[in-house]
C-alpha cells in the first residue's frame, strides 16, 4: 500500500471495526440467559411524543424460567457519562411484564417510551435500566439489565392544530364575502390606479 492507502485504511477500517464489535450495543448475558440489545439509544424524542421498540429475552437453559420485566432507575455511580437518572419510570412501558420462558426459547418485549409534554424535560440525557429478572423454580434469581439512553429534544410533539386551521378558514370566508359584496366599489377603486 502507498502512503495514502494506509491512511485511508486507518481512517475507514479501524473505526468501522470498533463500531461493529463495540460491546456497548451487544447483548447482556449470564449463565445462558440473555437480554438483547444491551443498550437501547433513543435520541431526539420530543416532549409529549412516544417511541416504540423491542428488546428480546432469551433462555438458553434446559429448564424454564419465569421472567419479570421492569424499568429501574440506575445508581448514580453506574450511569453512562453525560446522562442523569430518568426522573420517572412511568415514562417506560414494557409489554408483557411477566411471562414464562420455556427452555431454549426467546420472547420479544415491546418497549414504549413516552415523555410528558409538561415539565422541564427537554434538551437532556436520561438513562434507565430495562431489567429482566429470571426466576427458576424459586431456587435462583438472575437479573440482567439493558441500558435505555434517552436524549430529549426541546421541541414539542405537534399534532394537527384544528383551532388554527378553523381560524384561517374562517378568515378566508369572511374576506371572500367582503370582496364579493363590495365588488363594484372595489372595481371602481382599482380603476383609479
Amino acid at each position: 500500500m502507498t502512503g495514502k492507502g494506509w491512511l485511508r485504511w486507518i481512517i475507514v477500517v479501524i473505526p468501522a471495526a470498533l463500531a461493529a464489535f463495540s460491546s456497548a450495543t451487544l447483548a447482556q448475558e449470564t449463565e445462558g440467559w440473555i437480554i438483547s440489545p444491551g443498550e437501547v439509544p433513543v435520541s431526539g424524542i420530543r416532549l409529549g411524543e412516544s417511541r416504540t421498540g423491542t428488546i428480546t429475552v432469551y433462555n438458553n437453559k434446559d429448564f424454564p424460567a419465569t421472567v419479570s420485566m421492569s424499568a429501574e432507575i440506575p445508581y448514580q455511580g453506574n450511569l453512562t457519562p453525560g446522562y442523569e437518572p430518568i426522573p420517572d419510570t412511568a415514562w417506560i412501558s414494557l409489554t408483557p411484564q411477566y411471562f414464562e420462558l420455556g427452555q431454549y426459547s426467546e420472547q420479544e418485549v415491546d418497549l414504549t417510551v413516552t415523555i410528558p409534554s409538561t415539565g422541564d424535560w427537554g434538551g437532556k440525557h436520561y438513562e434507565c435500566w430495562l431489567r429482566a429478572t429470571f426466576d427458576t423454580m424459586g431456587m435462583l434469581q438472575v437479573k440482567l439489565d439493558s441500558r435505555l439512553l434517552l436524549s430529549t429534544s426541546t421541541a414539542y410533539a405537534r399534532g394537527t392544530n384544528w383551532v388554527l386551521i378553523g381560524a384561517i378558514a374562517g378568515g378566508v370566508v369572511v374576506a371572500g364575502t367582503m370582496v364579493f359584496s363590495n365588488r363594484r366599489k372595489l372595481k371602481r377603486w382599482l380603476g383609479r390606479w
